[in-house]
């Protein structure tokens, strides 16, 4: 592994955190991968996609109380803003450690935070974006941030609607939404673009979300499970004119505006059945 100014944008193997062209990674040559000089994941701190366990371990009965509490909703974005204040905090400490309280806050104050560190609040941003969004939708319930019991990861948002349950991924990306072919002239693979940024790996990493929200449900449900869709919600994104993508990999492609259709096409669930399973999902997965 090497310390270097990576020449295109990629994101972090371990925490997912975008990358830019510019900014300074550390490269793993044997894998092709980078990830951040300082990666909240290798900490223990948090860990995204890239790090989350292939089937995380379903929620044992023994955590689902037999009386389920009220809906906790929980704030959307809330862990993301928090990564971004302790990186914030850590690199104004830093600098004043080094230049002094005064030179040091004049440092901070001309200059921008690292892109890796920026790019937790705009997560956090987007998160309360499609949260904002989403709030006058009638008839269904969202829980936001909610930790994985078993795992350091966590589910941007969970979703119950008459359509069922989502489990939705939010990113606050720009560029254009397209799945290309980069395979070459013998080979095809199928590869989910946002402008230059790849983005399959997001969509490969929603299985462990679904199959932890599958294992809460079958432990405390007893009638049929509702369909469980994986989304990703790209907020401020822009859709091709001509058939844009709806799905990668089984996953759904969404905006903040179109995922209000997604909720409501059916109506499998009623009013009961929608307050019931959001109770059970609020317990299995508290608030990060």
């Amino acid at each position: 592994m090497s310390r270097m100014r990576l020449r295109y944008a990629g994101s972090c193997i371990r925490c997912g955190a975008p990358l830019a062209a510019g900014v300074e990674a550390i490269y793993d040559r044997a894998s092709r991968t980078v990830r951040c000089i300082e990666c909240p994941a290798e900490a223990g701190e948090a860990v995204e996609a890239a790090d989350a366990p292939a089937v995380p371990p379903a929620v044992p009965p023994a955590e689902l109380p037999a009386e389920l509490p009220a809906i906790n909703p929980g704030v959307a974005g809330a862990s993301a803003q928090r990564e971004f204040e302790r990186r914030k905090g850590k690199r104004e400490a830093r600098i004043k450690d080094r230049f002094g309280d005064r030179v040091g806050g004049w440092i901070t104050a001309l200059t921008d935070e690292p892109q890796s560190t920026r790019a937790w609040a705009r997560g956090a941003r987007g998160e309360r974006e499609l949260a904002d969004a989403l709030a006058g939708v009638d008839g269904i319930q969202l829980l936001h941030d909610r930790r994985v019991p078993g795992t350091r990861g966590n589910i941007d948002h969970l979703v119950v609607a008459p359509a069922g349950v989502f489990v939705v991924d939010a990113k606050r990306y720009q560029g254009l939404i397209e799945i290309r072919d980069v395979g070459g002239l013998f080979r095809t693979d199928k590869r989910l673009y946002v402008g230059r940024r790849d983005c399959t790996k997001l969509a490969d990493a929603m299985g462990w979300q679904v199959t932890a929200v599958q294992g809460a449900l079958q432990t405390a449900w007893s009638a049929a499970l509702p369909p469980i869709t994986p989304v990703l919600c790209f907020v401020d994104a822009r859709w091709p004119i001509f058939r844009p993508p709806d799905s990668y990999g089984g996953v759904r492609l969404e905006s903040e505006r179109s995922i209000r259709r997604l909720l409501m096409a059916q109506e499998l669930l009623d009013g009961s059945s929608i307050e019931a399973l959001a109770r059970i999902l609020a317990a299995a997965f508290p608030p990060k």
